[in-house]
């Protein structure tokens, strides 16, 4: 099994692939370490208990971390018209008592480094949010880049449109210093971004299969999903009956089983100096530059092999 950390921001599809991780053999969930994004902090914090209730696994720490961007102030609607006001779809979802949360002093970065130097070489990292808790762990401990088997993150776009500005997709545009500080840091980094999140959608009937499993986290899931749904019909980027793309559910499913996904050893930065371009992932795709390739970055993706994956792991509820 591979040792894991969840970098996260829940958020309706932090959930989704918080669940598959939780369901996979392959992974053994050692922490989450929480940062603000698709809410405040704090609120991205209890989502993440109530996830973890919904699956049975109070067992595991969460430690909460940044509250901002490294530079910048947080977008002061966070998410919210994806979300929810409360990031998990203003869903009533139930938040377990004080007493059952394992909350654990520390911040999340120092629990990342903690984690790292305690398994040097066995801990692979999955940031499904915003990069800040990875760069403050990359600036106190500059050594960890290279104690991690792997870094996968959740963001970017190379070869298609941004979500949240014309090339650029939130997690990276929100605090690009920070993304910058994780792409130039010489950490095994696999970008899972845009170029694939686009080609997943778990259909309507892959959602019903799991919603009729009936356990807490397809409950769970039955609650929350309907908000990002409207959200995606009122942008008009999927039909009404479609489904749903829980587009951190790929950088999960890639820590399972890279097999399900064509990757370019690439030399990529993030753009941090331009208001216009803030936070775009520029590949070099043609080797003009002449810098070595730093970044393994998912372009193609056996997307029936994914939603399937899902479906079938949360269906068959290895969750109890």
């Amino acid at each position: 099994m591979k040792r894991i950390i969840i970098d996260t921001d829940p958020g309706i599809d932090d959930a989704a692939a918080l669940l598959l991780a939780l369901a996979s053999p392959e992974l053994s969930v050692q922490a989450l370490t929480t940062v603000y994004g698709n809410g405040p902090v704090a609120q991205c914090t209890r989502n993440a208990w109530r996830i973890l209730h919904a699956a049975g696994r109070l067992d595991i720490p969460v430690h909460q971390g940044a509250g901002k961007p490294l530079l910048r102030e947080p977008n002061p609607g966070f998410a919210r018209h994806i979300h929810g006001l409360d990031a998990l779809g203003d869903a009533a979802v139930s938040t377990p008592p004080d007493s059952q949360c394992q909350a654990r002093e520390g911040h999340a970065a120092l629990e990342i480094i903690r984690q790292v130097k305690a398994h040097p070489g066995e801990i692979t990292l999955l940031a499904l949010g915003r990069m800040t808790n990875l760069a403050l762990a990359l600036a106190i401990e500059p050594g960890l880049a290279q104690q991690l088997v792997e870094v996968v993150a959740m963001g970017g776009a190379v070869g298609v449109p941004g979500n949240v500005s014309p090339v650029a997709s939130a997690n990276l545009y929100e605090d690009p210093e920070a993304a910058a500080m994780v792409w130039a840091s010489g950490a095994p980094l696999v970008q899972v971004g845009l170029d694939v999140c686009n080609q997943i959608t778990v259909s309507q009937p892959q959602l019903d299969s799991v919603y009729g499993a009936g356990h807490a986290a397809a409950q769970l899931l039955q609650a929350i999903t309907p908000c990002l749904q409207a959200s995606y019909q009122r942008r008009g980027l999927l039909a009404q009956g479609a489904g749903v793309r829980y587009n951190d559910l790929p950088a999960v499913a890639y820590a399972i089983n890279p097999g399900l996904f064509q990757t370019e050893d690439l030399y990529v930065a993030v753009e941090t100096g331009s208001e216009l371009c803030r936070g775009q992932t520029v590949a070099d795709r043609n080797k003009t530059t002449g810098r070595p390739p730093n970044v393994k970055v998912c372009l193609g993706v056996d997307a029936g092999g994914v939603t399937e994956m899902f479906t079938l792991r949360l269906g068959n509820s290895i969750i109890t």
